[in-house]
């Protein structure tokens, strides 16, 4: 009887085996070079790794698993075939979502419910999109997954390194991206890792997924269903008082909590509208033109500065080095070795202080714009690059104000062209010559960049061959040896903090690279100090560096100021004036970096144009006019909530208008 019973069991096993198991063999080959291939990665994997152990390991497994039995098809009924299909569909952007906030390290449960349904909407939409291009679910979730994973590890990587993720602007800077990316480590975490093999998971489900519609009704029928759900999401993104009401827009001043409230996905969509800049309310040009003039006919201006130039014309040197900063500034710290020990030994001739800049930890061009237009980045919309936007030919900067002193101009920056569009941009500008990396014979590098000791080696080479046919030289030189990642195992650091109570390698790399710099700008003023012609250098930082946040929350616990302080205070460099001949020294303490072009043009003894002259006036109202701080005329810090209201504010949007965009 019992061996009956088995072979009956037994029986019914070969009957379910063959009425719902097939076994496809080109499938069972692909299986097993993944699962050799998943077996490897573990293999690979350091023992050390985050969670090996736990989730990670078990999701390892369960791939393994499933690359072993993906030959291994179970034949379900259409209509349950169907239903799976269906429902991996859409689960796929649900779990696209969920993969994208946590590896940028923003769990979906801190975010609103509304947010949430606004971002699977988002990302339901271009899986709904493929299925229509496509018909094939399979296809679908396969594209969708890639395209999805590729977009969250980006993000990570990019929030890790800048403070902030994807930006509807980053469309048009992909190139710098690629220039940049060598100098940072991409460190595979727990949460990357578990993004990486959950969208596996998801993929190989989807290979499962033969499902397809064959009535040609039917596929009518589902693309109206995606062209009206598309119409949906088209007029909720562009309705502004949706936007408004519910708090959808990013933010202009925090770009790091815009993402975390809104959702890396929404965020960058949200901000595809604002990519076009509209008028301020009430402008006319007329309007802007009598508020140009009525400031610029002022004749107290608290930018004067008093030189002993007798009608000579400067040369005129600028450099914007690269993450060039005290963080000191931040919060107080001791070291073993001070960093800017000759910058902050100079006294005679000098004129120095903090600029406000627009940026934090990268989108060095943002600072770029500033300096060289006297534009400000806080009347356009978040995430914006100008460079990329808004520079064309006719673009006034200050290269324009030169030329028409007889100054010769060259641009120089030791990195690709591509960077930030940079190319073009100096086309535009008019300027005479411009130098890339392209263009250095055998620069001294550090850590992979030119040194900025290498490169002031070319400043001074290719100032002098200009002086042998020009009588002025403007030039102006973006740095690179600065620039983040500060993870290099093959630099030592040569300066070291003393007295936090945390640990801050990368910090220290920083600040031992801020060291060098200040070398090097010994070596620069030094030879430009002994030339007979007058010489004026200017040198600011683009940005502070991106560090450890726990080395800023450290230092700044240290202060008693109040938080708006505090986030001003992340985005000041120290700027300098130095010049061989007689002038009067002074501490601007605080200005905005669209300001500094005519603290230079004082310092050289230059006329100012009638935009230059309404920034004099109006830095006595306002001395710093930043997204992340204001500050006026008593020395007190408005966020920019408060700021854009202020009527000297928005006459400076109308006037900033006209001369950007309506000339």
């Amino acid at each position: 009887m019992a061996v009956r019973y088995i072979y009956r069991c037994l029986d019914k096993i070969k009957y379910l085996y063959k009425k719902y198991i097939d076994l496809d063999k080109k499938w069972g080959i692909v299986s097993g070079c993944l699962f050799l291939l998943f077996l490897i990665s573990w293999k690979l994997l350091p023992r050390n790794f985050s969670s090996f152990q736990g989730n990670v390991l078990f999701m390892l497994l369960l791939n393994c698993f499933m690359c072993v039995t993906l030959f291994v098809r179970i034949k379900l009924p259409e209509r349950y075939d169907r239903m799976f299909c269906w429902l991996l569909l859409a689960s796929a952007p649900a779990l696209c979502l969920l993969n994208t906030e946590e590896a940028a390290g923003n769990p979906i449960r801190t975010m609103a419910f509304l947010m949430v349904v606004l971002n699977y909407a988002l990302y339901f939409l271009v899986f709904l999109v493929l299925y229509l291009l496509t018909n094939r679910i399979r296809i679908s979730i396969c594209l969708g997954m890639s395209s999805f994973t590729i977009y969250a590890l980006a993000n990570s990587f990019i929030t890790e390194f800048r403070g902030n993720g994807i930006r509807t602007a980053d469309i048009y800077a992909w190139k710098t991206a690629l220039n940049v990316s060598g100098g940072y480590s991409l460190v595979l975490t727990y949460q990357r890792a578990w993004v990486i093999l959950t969208a596996f998971a998801v993929t190989l489900l989807g290979l499962r997924c033969d499902y397809r519609q064959k009535s040609v009704k039917r596929r009518f029928q589902a693309t109206a269903v995606t062209l009206c759900y598309l119409t949906i999401v088209y007029n909720v993104f562009w309705n502004d008082e949706f936007m408004e009401v519910n708090g959808v827009k990013p933010y202009k001043w925090e770009l790091t909590e815009s993402a975390k409230k809104h959702g890396g996905l929404l965020d960058f969509a949200a901000g595809i509208p604002s990519l076009n800049i509209e008028k301020p309310p009430s402008y006319s040009s007329a309007k802007a033109q009598a508020l140009k003039e009525e400031g610029a006919g002022q004749d107290d201006s608290g930018l004067n500065i008093h030189t002993d130039l007798n009608g000579k014309k400067p040369d005129i040197i600028v450099i914007m080095n690269e993450s060039f900063s005290d963080l000191r500034q931040a919060g107080n710290f001791d070291t073993d070795t001070e960093y800017l020990d000759y910058f902050n030994s100079l006294q005679d001739n000098v004129i120095r202080g903090y600029a406000s800049v627009p940026v934090f930890g990268g989108l060095t061009a943002n600072t770029e714009f500033e300096f060289m237009t006297g534009f400000s980045n806080v009347f356009f919309p978040a995430g914006i690059m100008p460079y990329q936007n808004y520079v064309k030919n006719n673009t006034p900067s200050l290269r324009d104000q030169l030329f028409s002193q007889g100054y010769y101009s060259i641009f120089m920056h030791p990195m690709s062209s591509n960077g930030w569009n940079r190319k073009n941009v100096y086309q535009a500008l008019g300027f005479d010559e411009a130098y890339y990396i392209e263009d250095w014979e055998n620069p001294e590098m550090l850590r992979g960049a030119v040194s900025d000791s290498g490169d002031y080696k070319d400043v001074i080479s290719r100032y002098e061959k200009a002086k042998q046919e020009n009588d002025n030289v403007f030039l102006f030189n973006v740095t690179m040896q600065n620039h983040g990642g500060y993870a290099d195992g093959s630099y030592e650091s040569t300066v070291h903090i003393t007295d936090l109570e945390g640990d801050y390698p990368l910090t220290e790399q920083y600040l031992s690279l801020i060291r060098e710099s200040d070398n090097a700008f010994k070596e620069l003023v030094t030879y430009f100090s002994q030339k007979d012609d007058p010489v004026l250098i200017c040198m600011f930082g683009d940005h502070q560096p991106s560090v450890e946040d726990e080395f800023f929350n450290e230092i700044q616990q240290r202060t008693e100021d109040s938080d708006i302080v505090n986030l001003a205070k992340k985005y000041q460099t120290p700027y300098i004036l130095y010049s061989n001949y007689e002038m009067e020294g002074q501490h601007f303490d605080n200005v905005s970096i669209n300001y500094l072009q005519v603290l230079l043009m004082e310092a050289a003894g230059l006329p100012l144009n009638d935009y230059q002259k309404y920034l004099e006036s109006l830095y006595k109202a306002y001395p710093v006019i930043n997204v992340n701080g204001v500050m006026d005329r008593e020395g007190n810090w408005h966020s920019w909530d408060e700021a854009q209201n202020f009527k000297e504010i928005q006459d400076y949007s109308i006037v900033q208008y006209k001369e950007l965009f309506d000339r």
